[in-house]
């Protein structure tokens, strides 16, 4: 019974030592500058600005994995600084299935919403991926490609490694916060939790280069465009086979009220709320909080 499981049956799951693999996904990638002073003030201590200013998008689609999940997602990081580590904050990852969206947003931290439409389509040379969310278009990246790639297609994205089968891969990092908000309406579970999560790209053909043009919208509970698009640096397509590795917890945020400014960007709940909360109503409200509290 799912509701619950057998002990061979758990014994099995905790086994397994799972690493979530993408096998032939299709990819849409572009890095660009963004105005480094507004960068720095999205990402949250104890991350710091990377990369001068860098920024990724993406568009995917996962054709297969082996967690049982078929979807499309896209996404865009902001480069940033851990103790000397270059890696990518996430601020934003749209998808088309609640499973991947449960999955990355519980296991990992990933700022996962749903989307109605994300696409990633080719005709000859011409490569379009969108994502539109309650009915806006919040990314668009429309590429011509022109030949291969160079080596590395990811420049300094990613670190080139090795993986355990001895296959050449490109290693990229990204920091996550992991939070929940408390049931009682105020303040967090625990410490909110900075995962770093390592992910390895293998190129099953050799990528093509691109050039083109990234379109990020704005809604109340969508801002992507806040993040300015500046000169497009690199920007490929391609098929690969992608493993999400092991991720840790590297740090918490023990001040957790000034995090707090960060946290709510994963809802759509915020904005109604900043709108009807009317400040004369405050006094009310703590009374009704307190004899709630005892009910």
């Amino acid at each position: 019974m799912l509701y619950s499981l057998g002990r061979e049956q758990v014994d099995k799951l905790l086994k397994m030592r799972l690493m979530p693999e993408f096998l032939g996904a299709e990819m849409l990638m572009v890095s660009f500058e963004t105005d480094p002073t507004i960068a720095s003030q999205i990402l949250p201590k104890p991350l710091s600005l990377g990369q001068g200013g860098r920024a990724v998008a993406f568009v995917a689609k996962y054709p297969e994995t082996n967690f049982g999940c078929v979807y499309n997602e896209g996404a865009l990081l902001v480069g940033c600084d851990f103790k000397g580590e270059q890696g990518f904050y996430c601020l934003s990852m749209p998808v088309n299935d609640d499973m991947a969206l449960i999955a990355g947003r519980e296991h990992f931290g990933y700022p996962k919403k749903i989307a109605e439409s994300i696409t990633l389509e080719r005709e000859g040379d011409r490569v379009t991926g969108s994502v539109i969310r309650k009915g806006t278009e919040i990314m668009r990246i429309e590429c011509r490609l022109s030949g291969e790639a160079p080596e590395p297609y990811m420049g300094d994205l990613a670190v080139p490694v090795v993986d355990w089968n001895g296959q050449a891969c490109q290693k990229v990092i990204v920091y996550l916060f992991k939070y929940f908000p408390s049931p009682r309406g105020r303040g967090f579970d625990y410490l909110p939790r900075l995962v770093r999560e390592p992910v390895l790209f293998r190129h099953n053909e050799w990528p093509k280069a691109g050039t083109g043009t990234l379109k990020l919208g704005i809604t109340p509970v969508d801002p992507l465009g806040e993040l300015p698009v500046g000169e497009i640096v690199n920007m490929f397509y391609g098929e690969f086979h992608n493993t999400m590795l092991p991720g840790r917890v590297v740090a918490r945020a023990w001040d957790p009220m000034r995090f707090a400014r960060h946290a709510f960007f994963k809802t759509d709940m915020a904005v109604t709320l900043l709108d009807q909360y009317d400040l004369k109503d405050s006094e009310r409200a703590r009374s009704a909080w307190d004899l709630a509290r005892r009910l």
